[in-house]
């Protein structure tokens, strides 16, 4: 695991806190049940890192299709 996700873990163990500084409706997403600390994380990241990561569950998604559906020709 990476730093990164060992943060969000122990995040989401404690629950999500609102920043101080949110706005309202930051405050209303949070009170409503959004998770925000995920898109808090990807926020942080770089344009490049989220694309990686997109494109790693973009290849898992097409392994199980894959996988499910029989190899396709």
């Amino acid at each position: 695991m990476t730093m990164l996700d060992d943060e969000l873990i122990d995040q989401l163990n404690r629950g999500y806190a609102c920043p101080p500084d949110a706005g309202p409706a930051w405050r209303a997403a949070s009170e409503y049940g959004l998770d925000l600390s995920l898109l808090e994380a990807c926020l942080r990241m770089t344009e490049a890192e989220r694309l990686a990561d997109h494109q790693r569950a973009l290849n898992r998604v097409l392994r199980f299709t894959n996988h499910v559906d029989g190899p396709t020709e």
